[in-house]
């Protein structure tokens, strides 16, 4: 009697993550052509909603879903191990970013937008992530990331 071993993996949508990184890509410019300091605050909070919490919290992931839904987009899954990576490098960037905002370090919290707007703009248009692609190196070169 032979024994397989099955590992559960916990999905995501890629046509969902797409749609939520282009809807952060419209915060994000409207944040870099604004100056307005309430639109980091909502990016955060939708990212420790969605990370910590629960995903139905999050107002643009909600968005997205029912977006999804109603353009009967393709739903393609892959693992979320990669993506969750990827959301704790982005709410590091914009914890960086409302902290040099509130610091007066204008010039490096747009830097910081702008270089997670370019990752989101790579996602959104291409389904390329890039802190995905990093998860991947890591985990090829046998780097395990126990807690994030």
């Amino acid at each position: 009697m032979s024994q397989s071993k099955h590992e559960i993996k916990n999905l995501f949508c890629k046509s969902q993550a797409r749609m939520h990184a282009g809807l952060l890509v419209m915060l994000m410019c409207t944040y870099l052509f604004s100056a307005n300091v309430a639109i980091l605050y909502v990016l955060v909070y939708d990212f420790l909603m969605r990370i910590y919490m629960a995903p139905h919290m999050s107002p643009i992931y909600s968005i997205s879903t029912f977006l999804v839904k109603i353009t009967g987009a393709n739903k393609q899954y892959a693992d979320e191990n990669a993506k969750e990576f990827a959301s704790h490098v982005g709410l590091t960037l914009l914890f960086a970013a409302l902290g040099a905002e509130l610091l007066n370090e204008i010039t490096a919290a747009y830097l910081l937008v702008g270089f997670l707007s370019v990752w989101k703009i790579a996602e959104a248009t291409n389904g390329v992530c890039f802190a995905c692609k990093f998860y991947e190196l890591l985990k090829s070169r046998n780097i395990e990331l126990e807690s994030l």
